[in-house]
């Protein structure tokens, strides 16, 4: 008899994806029934740890990835695993065989500077496949659309933390791509009002798994290169700021807006802002490793960013409550051990004064 739920050792890896068991743990929801949720992007950083959480408060999880940045062991096992793009019309059928109660949409490309090189890309996988989903979700009597949107979409300013007031005004193709698909999410939220719709505009998330390559990958591309013995090159001269929040904070926060009555539009957050050179010196004092930055040419982002997250706890009493040095701790300890696993050659890195993001291809069985 196979096992069925996320805390049994089911071995993905030798079983066909056919006997892969959707996780049902067996622990009561509070404030109401378990739901059976679609976590789209759940193979990936933050989606796969949103996919564990909810799996963990009992609800029904399903993840669909297309894997071309997801991972495969990033899903905790028990979890059903569905490879498809969210741009597929086969995704219409998939949720209308499925009958979800709630869609968690975290799929999307994230890379700010990919996303110069490629804005019709961007485009149609943040935008035309957030459609898609939506359109699918209205004809399947979806009841909760949970779309995970970005800081990114907010204009700059010098008046800080942002509210959710703030004026938006992206100035890259992630950041416009990421709001135009907050506009439909809200358009089928008016249009259809059996669906509730919440948006969540996240800092810059960090933790275990994130990878290298992506939106706000500062500590993953330091914790690397510094482990390794190498620099990072730094962009600029080291002063911008982001707002920092823990992975596992977002988890939790995911699995308060899926079971509680709210809507709208939310920012996630801590309200402080950390320093490129702050967090560098951070993590090469966790790893008792040399700070020495190399720097490079500036680029064009916005100098300094928080988010303000009161909102968000007056409506779902969260906050967020890993503080900065216990999270780069937890962060060093998992990636010590899977760079013990990875077998690869390490590529040059160059960080993004403002999102950490790196340019730097996929190497080996490193992930990029």
């Amino acid at each position: 008899m196979l096992p069925r739920s996320c805390s049994d050792s089911i071995r993905r890896d030798v079983l066909p994806q056919r006997y892969w068991c959707t996780c049902t743990a067996a622990i009561a929801v509070a404030g109401g029934r378990p739901v059976k949720v679609l976590v789209t992007g759940g193979a990936g950083f933050i989606g796969s740890h949103v996919a564990e959480a909810y799996c963990a408060r009992g609800h029904e999880v399903i993840v669909l990835d297309s894997f071309v940045t997801g991972r495969r062991e990033n899903v905790p096992r028990g979890i059903r695993v569905v490879e498809m793009d969210i741009r597929s019309p086969s995704v219409r059928e998939f949720l209308a065989s499925e009958r979800f109660d709630a869609i968690n949409h975290h799929a999307a490309l994230i890379s700010v500077p990919d996303s110069f090189r490629r804005p019709v890309e961007y485009a149609d996988v943040n935008v035309v496949g957030t459609v898609n989903l939506l359109q699918a979700a209205v004809e399947s009597h979806v009841r909760t659309f949970i779309f995970i949107s970005t800081c990114a979409v907010y204009a700059e300013s010098r008046h800080l933390p942002y509210e959710e007031t703030h004026p938006v005004g992206p100035g890259d193709p992630y950041g416009t791509s990421k709001l135009a698909a907050e506009l439909y999410v809200q358009m089928y939220a008016k249009q259809y009002s059996s669906l509730r719709s919440v948006i969540l505009r996240y800092g810059n998330v960090y933790g275990p798994r994130q990878q290298v390559y992506g939106e706000g990958n500062l500590i993953a591309v330091c914790i690397e290169r510094l482990h390794e013995g190498q620099q990072p090159v730094i962009f600029g001269d080291g002063s911008h700021t982001r707002d920092y929040v823990y992975v596992g904070d977002v988890a939790e926060l995911n699995c308060r807006v899926l079971e509680q009555p709210i809507s709208g539009v939310f920012n996630v957050g801590t309200g402080q802002q950390r320093s490129v050179l702050d967090v560098y010196a951070t993590v090469a004092r966790t790893l008792d490793a040399p700070y020495a930055p190399v720097f490079g040419p500036p680029r064009r982002e916005q100098a300094h960013v928080a988010l303000s997250s009161q909102r968000l706890q007056q409506a779902t009493g969260w906050m967020p409550k890993t503080t900065f040095d216990d999270g780069i701790q937890r962060t060093a300890a998992w990636y010590r051990t899977q760079l013990q696993k990875w077998d690869a050659t390490p590529a040059e890195h160059s960080l993004d004064p403002a999102t950490g993001a790196d340019d730097s291809a996929r190497v080996g069985n490193r992930p990029r």
